[in-house]
């Protein structure tokens, strides 16, 4: 490897450790650190029995509300040209993150730093020619990535610049609205209603299966100015939109709006990813059905759209890493 890619992985391995970070994620000791390969023959390269131990990029923790847990997460990341996006590197990468999975549930300095077996991998793989850039040719490779049937299953999270720039935009527009917020925190649903075991709750951080959901559901509060002498603090309620917002998509988040009580609040915020051009129109219909059920029901809601920014590359700021 040339002292530029050294340079390069170092540079995007520090910038989804801030990614990560500014969604609320908590990183575990140091970057790029070792652990020994337990399973030498099983990890060969080749026909060679393994030698190198296995790098770790990053390694996360955040509590999963859903299944009541710490979730501890190995995030590999890699950076590389659209011609080194390969089906075959894909595969190659995923296997490396399964097979490091596989070691670090053995790992002295793992255990060392408190925090039980992991089973969760996050592969973050940037392209940084993103004008070449191919989702629908990623999504091909995707369908094809391969993996061995474990004892111990292991799951294996991937995302290329697609999910990295939603998640650049969404932290660019949490911190707008942290700028004028008392607080915020992103909410996760109670299950019960779908027959299933978490109540509901609120968190700093957003997990993994939210940071892939077509809507991330959030509340804050702002104090606001009545007169000169007195001032009131409103609810908000906030649906970050990462879906086409087609009628059947917004049907659908018309009944989660009710499903989830988040009419029960003074502002609800519609956060749409991009300017939806194609659907204004069924914006302005699902605007007007939902004002009418609020005025029908005699509450004082007020709803407001907003367009999330479409991002073209990780903003420069994320290189660089806070104390």
């Amino acid at each position: 490897m040339s002292e530029q890619q050294q340079f390069e992985g170092d540079r995007w391995t520090k910038q989804t450790i801030k990614i990560l970070s500014e969604l609320g994620w908590v990183q575990i000791g140091s970057s790029n650190f070792d652990i020994p390969c337990v399973n030498k023959a099983l990890h060969s390269t080749g026909e060679r029995e393994r030698k190198n131990d296995h790098g770790i990029d990053s390694f996360f923790n955040y509590h999963d509300p859903y299944l009541n847990t710490e979730e501890n997460i190995i995030v590999e990341s890699k950076k590389r040209k659209w011609s080194g996006i390969t089906k075959t590197n894909v595969q190659k990468f995923t296997t490396q993150l399964l097979n490091t999975l596989e070691c670090a549930n053995l790992s002295p300095k793992l255990q060392e730093l408190g925090y039980p077996p992991t089973n969760v991998g996050l592969l973050m793989i940037w392209c940084d020619e993103v004008n070449e850039y191919d989702y629908e040719k990623i999504k091909e490779y995707l369908s094809e990535v391969k993996t061995p049937n474990k004892k111990t299953p292991i799951t294996i999270f991937i995302a290329t610049n697609h999910e990295i720039l939603r998640w650049c935009s969404l932290i660019e527009q949490k911190n707008e609205l942290l700028q004028n917020s008392e607080d915020f925190n992103f909410f996760y649903p109670s299950e019960y209603y779908r027959n299933g075991r978490s109540m509901s709750s609120q968190k700093k951080h957003v997990n993994l299966i939210q940071m892939y959901s077509s809507y991330i559901f959030a509340k804050s509060r702002r104090k606001i100015l009545i007169d000169e002498d007195t001032t009131k603090t409103i609810d908000i309620h906030h649906v970050f939109f990462f879906a086409e917002a087609t009628k059947e998509e917004l049907d659908f988040l018309y009944e989660l709006l009710g499903d989830f009580q988040f009419e029960d609040a003074h502002e609800l915020h519609i956060h749409f990813y991009g300017e939806q051009t194609k659907y204004r129109e069924n914006i302005e219909e699902f605007l007007r059905r939902k004002k009418e059920k609020v005025k029908s029901n005699k509450h004082q809601l007020k709803i407001k759209i907003k367009y999330m920014d479409v991002l073209n590359t990780v903003p420069e700021k994320y290189n660089v890493l806070e104390d």
